[in-house]
């Protein structure tokens, strides 16, 4: 016959230790889980991997170099620029601080970085890479796992209230 104290020292543990690892284990599932969603859909919520360049007027730009860019300055025609690279200059040119997102492939990326005249129409632009915008790192199965770990913890959290429910309902039929 089990002894008073074991019973009350089991009841305690199965009464508070078990919905307490519940709550830790969904604690855990949230700081998974929310990330994990976030790097799912990043990329329909920002302009996560499109960089942004900015691109200067002629006059800005004739201002920047004094009529006479320094020979590190790479040179690009608009013509040889890729697609997304001219929809971007494009873009950048009508907005109201000169930047824009390059969406697609990025070929002179590294022209831009380090920052390019590009002709266009005749005139001198000088355009460059403001800010790269890189995405968030998720591991695959960061999301899965954390939604498994909330419903594990859930689990853990009701399991002593399910539980007296049962026997409760196991006494009344008695």
């Amino acid at each position: 016959m089990p002894d008073d104290a074991d019973t009350d020292s089991e009841s305690a543990l199965f009464t508070y230790g078990v919905p307490f690892v519940g709550v830790l284990v969904v604690a855990v599932g949230i700081a998974a889980a929310v990330p994990g969603a976030y790097g799912l859909i990043q990329e329909d919520l920002t302009t996560c991997g499109a960089p942004t360049v900015a691109v200067e007027s002629p006059e800005e730009t004739d201002r920047r170099f004094a009529d006479s860019p320094p020979p590190t300055v790479d040179r690009l025609e608009f013509a040889s620029l890729a697609p997304s690279e001219r929809a971007a200059f494009e873009a950048a040119l009508d907005d109201p601080i000169g930047e824009a997102h390059v969406e697609g492939p990025f070929p002179n990326a590294g022209a831009f970085e380090n920052g390019t005249l590009v002709t266009y129409e005749g005139e001198d632009y000088y355009a460059t890479v403001v800010a790269d915008n890189p995405c968030f790192e998720t591991a695959p199965l960061q999301f899965p796992l954390g939604v498994f770990a909330i419903a594990l913890g859930v689990v853990g959290i009701l399991t002593p209230p399910v539980y007296r429910k049962l026997v409760e309902l196991e006494r009344g039929l008695e």
